[in-house]
């Protein structure tokens, strides 16, 4: 990947990559109302390349890179608000660019045909070898893609990233009155089904990162991966699958208008701040139905999720209804991600203990048919299930085994550098436990084991616990 060797930008040369990025990504929305000639999209073409021009005169290259869902300017982060360039971190990322590096002399017409190429479908861009070699097949020599090294991968994580960059950006849209950028989220759902539908650890990998970021975004993406893996277990079809992760990405949307003393309290609602909690279901319904190019669905799906099947939870309905599917999904997805989330007042339960309590206390709030296609989705062993071996090593549940759900994959939890990690090779777990082939599910909270920390740093982050008691 090219990479720039000037040195670090000053202050207006940070501006003016921001500037940058921000018409590129203005131009791509443009271009998905309008031809490519029309003055709108034009004049904001015009405008990046006189830009780009003006900045290349005594330079030989502008590089922008995308790491981890972050745009990186010359080697410095972007760090105004994220959230308005989501479209174009979605669209590099479905074409697997991780970087753009335009050259001195770069033309109106190869500006043009990046920003076409970015607003294509990616599947049509993939079949002509990718955005690189598209953009080469057209005569494009002064702006050079950049990909991941190996080639092509998928990244969840930069999955991950830029959708909670749409989430918070529809967030402070809602809060100030603006309407919800629907293609950002449109691009960020379709990544996440795209991840869904080609790698089954998905889910468990996204709802690792539980409690690293602000709880509202990551719960409602963790629902949207979890109710998208429900539906795939129960066959839905890609553009179901793709409705329902719109309506479950913005079901608590409404929670904007929630006060933080509310929202952050640690310790339990009295009735006055419950009852300001039980607006945002209503509250989140009106906000999405005046998004037109929204599915219907969403509204229904934010108004309803916290009804149940049994209809004990809020807003009480005033008529019979039947809820909608998707809403059903979003239940079931809710109650498992707030059972395994830290929450202030009390620490996560362990996977498998949260499926039972779904099992046996919250049986009358979930369709009971969805449920059951929930926990076999799951297995018996869910992912990040903390297990103990007969030598007295641990290990914890990476990867369940759809041929055999009783024997689910797993790394040993081992000493690295001195702070305790997880292993990097991965083995059935009972062939982990040897000739005994037993093994036991523990309670990592009582054990005072960090899992999130140890399975977020298992992707690369480099956290991890420092309270794991190893034998």
């Amino acid at each position: 990947m090219p990479v720039s060797t000037e040195a670090q930008p000053s202050l207006e040369e940070r501006t003016v990559g921001e500037a940058l990025v921000a018409k590129l990504s203005r131009a791509m929305r443009n271009i998905s109302f309008y031809e490519v000639r029309h003055p709108v999209v034009r004049d904001v073409l015009t405008q990046l390349h006189v830009d780009l021009t003006r900045y290349l005169a005594d330079r030989r290259e502008y590089v922008i890179k995308f790491v981890s869902g972050y745009v990186v300017l010359q080697n410095v982060p972007l760090l105004t608000n994220r959230a308005t360039v989501g479209n174009l971190l979605g669209a590099c990322h479905r074409r697997q660019a991780e970087s753009l590096v335009f050259r001195r002399g770069v033309t109106l017409d190869e500006i043009e045909q990046l920003v076409t190429m970015l607003a294509a479908d990616a599947s049509e861009v993939e079949k002509e070898g990718g955005l690189g070699q598209a953009l080469e097949a057209r005569g494009v020599e002064r702006i050079v893609v950049g990909v991941p090294e190996g080639g092509p991968q998928s990244n969840w994580r930069w999955v991950h990233s830029t959708a909670l960059d749409v989430l918070r950006g529809a967030a402070a849209g809602v809060r100030t009155g603006r309407p919800v950028e629907v293609e950002s989220v449109q691009a960020s759902v379709r990544d996440i089904m795209d991840d869904v539908l080609g790698d089954r650890t998905l889910v468990h990998n996204l709802t690792s990162l539980k409690g690293m970021d602000e709880y509202t975004f990551i719960h409602a993406l963790n629902i949207c991966v979890l109710a998208g893996e429900l539906g795939r277990q129960i066959n839905l079809s890609r553009e179901h699958l793709d409705e329902l992760g719109a309506a479950t990405l913005l079901h608590d949307v409404g929670k904007v208008l929630v006060p933080l003393e509310i929202l952050r309290k640690p310790t339990a609602l009295n009735e006055a701040e419950f009852q300001v909690m039980s607006r945002h279901p209503a509250d989140g319904a009106i906000m999405l139905s005046r998004e037109p190019r929204l599915p219907e669905s969403a509204a229904v799906v934010a108004f309803e999720h916290h009804m149940h099947y049994d209809f004990s939870g809020y807003p009480r309905p005033t008529h019979p209804r039947t809820l909608h599917l998707f809403s059903l999904m979003a239940t079931i997805a809710d109650v498992y991600d707030a059972l395994t989330s830290t929450r202030p007042y009390r620490p996560p339960l362990p996977p498998r203990r949260a499926l039972e309590v779904m099992q046996q206390e919250c049986r009358g709030h979930l369709e009971p048919r969805l449920f059951d296609h929930f926990a076999a989705m799951l297995g018996p062993y869910p992912w990040g299930t903390l297990l103990g071996l007969p030598d007295g090593r641990m290990a914890v549940v990476t990867r369940p085994n759809a041929s055999r759900p009783e024997n689910p994959l797993a790394r040993v939890i081992e000493l690295q550098a001195g702070k305790p990690g997880i292993a990097d090779s991965e083995a059935p777990v009972r062939q982990l436990a040897g000739r005994e082939g037993e093994f036991a599910v523990l309670d990592p909270a009582a054990l005072g084991i960090d899992l999130t920390a140890l399975l977020h740093g298992l992707h690369g982050d480099g956290m991890q616990s420092a309270a794991v008691p190893l034998s």
